[in-house]
């Protein structure tokens, strides 16, 4: 049998400038597209249309272009530096986009798969943490959660909500004719290789519910200055992650970064001499050098059997993503008391009801004054937007809330600081723009509280004494509240007095 020769293709700068094409001429093939096939149209006239891309013989790409276009098309090769040339120019209006593939309707033309990739590509541009797609009953309605608040991005004809469902429901391998359960999944992203997603259906009245978690590794900076610790909590920190066995806790609600907290503690302490693992709901971050594990309930992994298993590996560190019920809390502590350092998560308001919580847990007053090294508590403020930022006066309205909050008041008068004479000075805000979707805010960092054990309050939790005089105590050795902290990154300009009024209402 004689095999047929493969196509040769003209390069298409070979005999032409290398020019960037009319903004409708790109828009033919959509920029996940580009990415995806590797390929791009360079000009369009009429039914005539000339194509380039590295692999002109791609069936896929070949069918694409047919159903896309029909007409007369003329192939060019291409090299990767002329798609990474292309893709600089493209268009980043993601709405613009998405509107035109919700005009062009529920077809043939894989309109889904590219609008699903537009929604996800969008996500990730304006660093949304979540992506709630929420059927209703004319229509769907697409949010992101940026900077841990919802934002209405857009809405897609009730038709469609169920087309962009099953895409995502096949990228993450569920049952596609399941409606009636909830299903949980992950996505692995091709065209980004540092981020994944999470994905959680939820069958509603009108419809499947997707929740989409999206998992950034890229450019993510875990050093602990970074995470918004301040010097002296740095230096605590340091001290009680050199110490060989005990407990360090990261407390505060859902949400407020404790995971990551851990995560940038992990990374000081990842060394070739020492093994690390971890027991985790789910495994958010792969990190290497770590030995990472999913609980999975269905097969009786949970974090009480895994961290039982755990201690018959030989571990120096043992992270356990979150203590849940008393039989975690009591081995966690037993595991600290025998030479091992525990890092673990806990949801309480403050630093101080970490101690309270372990001991309404069961675990022994003992075991919980011997083990415990540092508590950190902690909230999450925005940040100030860099772009749009500016000096104003302190409204007014800002400062009735202030007097309103007395632990504001308390926290402001421990920093030298007056209410009344804040009136007139000046503090940075965000005037609002494209960059931080018009809301004055860029991203995230800490406010936190750092409450180190030494021997007074060990004393303290063996004598049942109350929270507040456990507090009064930690003050002596330099103790402060996360609303001082909080209220301190106001006055350095990296957030506002409305956020730290926000964070810590329900302190």
């Amino acid at each position: 049998m004689k095999l047929s020769k493969k196509q040769s293709y003209s390069y298409i700068f070979e005999k032409r400038e290398r020019k960037v094409p009319s903004p409708e001429t790109l828009m033919c093939i959509p920029r996940e597209l580009v990415e995806e096939f590797q390929a791009f149209v360079f000009d369009r006239k009429g039914k005539k249309v000339e194509v380039a891309a590295i692999d002109p013989e791609n069936e896929l790409l070949k069918n694409f272009v047919r159903n896309r276009f029909g007409g007369d098309v003329k192939w060019f090769s291409a090299k990767k530096e002329d798609i990474s040339f292309i893709l600089k120019h493209y268009s980043r209006d993601f709405k613009e986009d998405i509107a035109k593939l919700i005009s062009m309707g529920v077809g043939i033309n894989g309109n889904i798969v590219e609008l699903a990739g537009l929604i996800i590509a969008y996500a990730v541009a304006e660093k949304a943490s979540d992506v709630h797609l929420e059927p209703l009953r004319n229509e769907s309605v697409i949010r992101f959660r940026v900077d841990g608040v919802l934002h209405k991005i857009l809405t897609l004809p009730k038709e469609m909500h169920n087309a962009v469902v099953a895409r995502l429901k096949l990228l993450a391998n569920l049952k596609m004719d399941d409606y009636r359960h909830p299903q949980d999944g992950r996505i692995e992203l091709e065209r980004f290789a540092d981020i994944s997603l999470r994905i959680s259906t939820m069958p509603t009245l009108h419809g499947e519910k997707v929740a989409l978690r999206v998992l950034d590794d890229s450019n993510k900076d875990l050093s602990i200055r970074h995470l918004g610790f301040s010097e002296q909590h740095e230096n605590i920190i340091l001290r009680n992650i050199e110490k060989p066995f005990g407990l360090i806790v990261s407390s505060g609600p859902t949400g407020s970064g404790k995971t990551t907290t851990l995560y940038g503690l992990l990374h000081l302490l990842k060394k070739d001499k020492i093994n690390i693992s971890t027991l985790e709901d789910p495994v958010e971050y792969a990190v290497d050098g770590i030995n990472q594990i999913q609980i999975n309930p269905r097969t009786n992994l949970t974090f009480a059997s895994g961290l039982r298993a755990l201690l018959r590996q030989d571990p120096d560190v043992m992270m356990v993503g979150e203590i849940r019920d008393s039989e975690t809390a009591i081995m966690a502590t037993e595991a600290a008391l025998t030479g091992h350092l525990v890092l673990t998560t806990l949801h309480t308001n403050d630093a101080v009801s970490v101690i309270t919580r372990f001991l309404e847990m069961k675990a022994e007053e003992f075991a919980v004054a011997s083990t415990l090294n540092l508590i950190i508590a902690q909230r999450l403020v925005r940040k100030v937007c860099d772009v749009c930022k500016k000096e104003v006066e302190i409204d007014d309205a800002i400062i009735k809330k202030i007097k309103e909050r007395k632990d504001i008041v308390n926290a402001l008068t421990l920093m030298g600081k007056e209410v009344n004479k804040l009136k007139g000075e000046k503090f940075l805000v965000g005037a609002g723009c494209d960059a931080c979707l018009q809301t004055g805010y860029r991203g995230r960092i800490g406010i936190f509280e750092a409450l180190e054990i030494n021997k007074p309050i060990y004393d303290l939790i063996i004598g049942h004494a109350p929270t507040e005089r456990i507090k009064e105590e930690a003050r002596k050795n330099g103790f402060y509240e996360m609303i001082i902290d909080g209220l301190e990154k106001v006055f350095s300009g990296i957030t506002t007095f409305e956020e730290v009024l926000r964070a810590t209402r329900n302190n």
